[in-house]
């Protein structure tokens, strides 16, 4: 057990999740690269090939989605994760990511839970996403939560090849 993960066994030191705000902007960037770094064969590597993750933050916020931050008790980003507005009552979750030292303690699960819940209290009646079947723990989270494959597609980005999974489930 690493001294990060040591307190996460204190549930008063639970991590906090609430909505990235401005002063996130340069933590959340880190954890994003070191996010793309970590699984090499999950994402296209360069942090900015989608736009910047804290632009993408403000206009999922500014679409009827959001970006929620998960937090150390010292202000420390540790996990985040999005939703984006797909029209006719769909959500994406999207861009889920947890630094590598918090794994395995349920963070990732209590991060997509609370998306969920926003989603439909945001009106949304179906959430949907991608992964790349690289991220088998990312996987095996989702469809632990319900979500059901729904189509399969090979994409072919900056000379790499990414077999990536659709799933979904209604709320």
């Amino acid at each position: 057990m690493t001294a990060r993960t040591q307190s996460l066994q204190n549930p008063a030191q639970s991590p906090l999740i609430r909505p990235i705000a401005a002063d996130d902007a340069d933590q959340l960037r880190k954890l994003y690269a070191l996010s793309l770094k970590n699984n090499r064969e999950g994402f296209v590597q360069c942090p900015d090939f989608h736009g910047d993750i804290y632009d993408r933050a403000k206009k999922y916020q500014a679409e009827n989605g959001t970006m929620l931050g998960l937090f150390t008790s010292d202000g420390t980003l540790i996990g985040f994760g999005g939703l984006k507005d797909k029209g006719q009552e769909r959500a994406e979750l999207c861009n889920l990511h947890l630094h590598p030292d918090y794994h395995g303690h349920g963070l990732g699960k209590r991060l997509a839970m609370t998306l969920m819940d926003d989603a439909e209290h945001l009106g949304y009646g179906i959430v949907e996403l991608h992964v790349t079947v690289t991220q088998k723990s990312a996987i095996g989270l989702y469809k632990n939560l319900g979500f059901r494959e729904t189509n399969r597609k090979v994409y072919e980005v900056e000379g790499g090849k990414y077999d990536t999974l659709f799933m979904e489930i209604a709320l």
